[in-house]
């Protein structure tokens, strides 16, 4: 193993089916080369057969198209030519297609063994499934994508999600590791389908992958043996090691021309429903405490028609309800906190005025600690955390300090769970889009100083990643609610059991999920509290742009059950449950 304090770079092999690599590897492959950790001594370009190409003309023809449409600085896939990308680089250009069923060619086998490969990045799984393992110090690190049993989601990146209207689409990095049957999976993601695009889809994950690909070649160069029993304890890789982009998994002319007109009428679809309809976030709160919120019927708290109000944190004081939430213009989205007041009778005031700043504030965790109430507002536009102190209650506040500083971090949530303090927030990863990832800190007071998880980002999945409200507790065991935002920003409320929760490790499995599909006019909901016997959440909801449809003053959300009854009295899932990497 390299020896960490001798800082010899690690040295890689990359396997590419082309002479060039796309954008989101040349990235990170100049980033491990700046640090010093790592370097590219070795390329082997593997063509692969590529199949009758003009059967599936018409699938070539709508990449380029797509990739033209939606390209931007940020596109991953832009190709880089491989030898500007890595001048010093020795390339080994195999003429012949690598089946996968052959075994290594011999001489590459001793090209190899001569530059002492550490690792072997196959990223678009050319090579076969034994491969280069058992040649390279730390195996062959590849990105299956797709979703287990489905092979045509694995050899075609993000295609058949989209057609299909899948909302979700993954993607893994997996390790072959020397000797072993299986792959190991380092890191897993799960990003939102774009409705009409394969490449920004692709593009996303992507991203994605990039900084996770860097994050674990920085882990492994920085303490080699902490790496291996991290990979000793991952999950096998639940997909085949398909290539991306093989023929056997692309769309033929006719099943393109399907597809085709699927994509047409989803884009006439959604552009008929923003001419008619207009979107709103409101509040909405129900009284009396039972074993399953967010069951009967909601009150509605209705803001003007030319803002919306969400993120609600309700504190009790007395018979009365203070909720504390988000008011923004729909002309600008600049958000400000303000409050409405709910008493026991449901007689409501306000809202007024708490706290506005240049920048835009939303999410006004409000919590009690010590006797006082502190409030940390989400502050990502202005790249830092902040915490609040109530000088008179509920409607003076100052600035108390800034807890962390330089992170675009959303919905920051403080909870004291297993005897010390835990701050969850989601961090994006730049070109993903809105879907960022779980990071988590820790300190001995909601005061901080906070100090990162050894993890982080612990959590990469856009189905119940962005926390949602407070951490709470039912029957010894804590729950983390957290936005949904599959099938669209703010879809549902996923509630996830913490499984543990330590220095080292964060597990969590999904139990329940509240859903907007009880009510036709109630297309999302992003944030869940509970406080004393109300429970409150919003909902974004869609009303008519050319005529006033009534507004009723109750709704309904859903809950979707999953797996069975546990001891806690909410569903147990049987989603998996990952240790994850960096």
């Amino acid at each position: 193993m390299m020896n960490h304090k001798s800082r010899t770079p690690l040295r890689l092999l990359l396997v590419t089916d082309d002479g060039t690599i796309p954008n989101w590897l040349h990235k990170c492959l100049h980033a491990v080369e700046e640090s010093k950790v790592a370097t590219v001594v070795l390329a082997l370009h593997a063509a692969r057969k590529e199949g009758r190409k003009l059967r599936r003309l018409l699938f070539s023809l709508y990449e380029r198209i797509d990739r033209h449409l939606v390209r931007s600085g940020a596109d991953a896939l832009a190709p880089i030519d491989l030898q500007s990308a890595l001048p010093t680089c020795r390339v080994v250009n195999l003429q012949h297609a690598l089946a996968r069923s052959q075994p290594v060619n011999t001489a590459l086998a001793r090209a190899v063994e001569e530059e002492g490969i550490d690792v072997v990045l196959d990223p678009c799984c050319v090579l076969p499934d034994a491969g280069l393992a058992d040649l390279s110090t730390y195996g062959v690190w590849s990105v299956p994508f797709g979703h287990r049993g489905d092979p045509r989601t694995q050899s075609t990146p993000a295609f058949w999600e989209v057609i299909e209207g899948r909302p979700s689409t993954e993607t893994r990095l997996c390790v072959q590791w020397k000797g072993s049957r299986g792959k190991r999976v380092v890191y897993w993601s799960v990003a939102p389908t774009d409705r009409r695009s394969v490449s920004r889809s692709k593009s996303r994950l992507y991203w994605k992958i990039s900084a996770a690909l860097t994050r674990n070649l920085l882990s492994l160069g920085e303490d080699p043996d902490a790496f291996v029993r991290r990979l000793a304890a991952s999950v096998p890789s639940d997909v085949a090691n398909t290539p991306s982009g093989a023929p056997a998994g692309a769309p033929g002319n006719l099943e393109m021309l399907r597809a085709g007109t699927r994509l047409v009428r989803r884009f006439a679809s959604d552009k008929w429903m923003r001419t008619l309809y207009r979107e709103q976030w409101t509040l909405a709160y129900q009284h009396g405490s039972s074993g399953r919120p967010a069951t009967g019927p909601f009150h509605t708290l209705v803001p003007p028609v030319d803002r919306y109000w969400a993120d609600p944190f309700p504190i009790r004081v007395g018979n009365e309800y203070y909720i504390f939430h988000e008011e923004a213009p729909l002309s600008h989205y600049k958000g400000s906190i303000v409050l409405s007041v709910v008493d026991n009778a449901g007689k409501t005031a306000g809202p007024i005025p708490i706290l506005e700043k240049d920048y835009h504030l939303s999410y006004p965790f409000v919590f009690q600690w010590d006797g006082e109430f502190f409030m940390i507002p989400e502050t990502a536009s202005h790249h830092q955390v902040e915490l609040y102190h109530c000088v008179t209650f509920p409607s003076r506040w100052k600035l108390e300090r800034v807890l962390l500083s330089g992170l675009e971090a959303s919905d920051p949530t403080p909870a004291f769970v297993f005897g010390k303090w835990w701050l969850f927030v989601t961090i994006p990863v730049p070109g993903a889009g809105t879907s960022g990832e779980l990071h988590l800190f820790h300190a001995d007071s909601p005061l901080g100083p906070w100090t990162p998880h050894r993890a982080n980002p612990v959590k990469s999945d856009v189905r119940s990643t962005r926390p949602a409200g407070r951490v709470f507790e039912n029957d010894g065991q804590f729950y983390r609610p957290a936005q949904d935002c599959s099938k669209r920003y703010g879809y549902a409320v996923s509630i996830n059991r913490i499984l543990q929760l330590n220095l080292d490790t964060y597990r969590e499995v999904e139990v329940d999920k509240i859903v907007p599909s009880g009510e036709p006019k109630v297309v999302g909901v992003h944030t869940f509290n509970v406080a004393g016997d109300m429970t409150v959440i919003d909902c974004l909801v869609r009303r008519r742009k050319v005529w006033t449809d009534p507004w009723r003053h109750t709704l309904r959300v859903d809950r979707s059950h999953r797996g069975s009854t546990d001891g806690a009295g909410v569903r147990g899932s049987a989603a998996p449950i990952l240790p994850f990497f960096p």
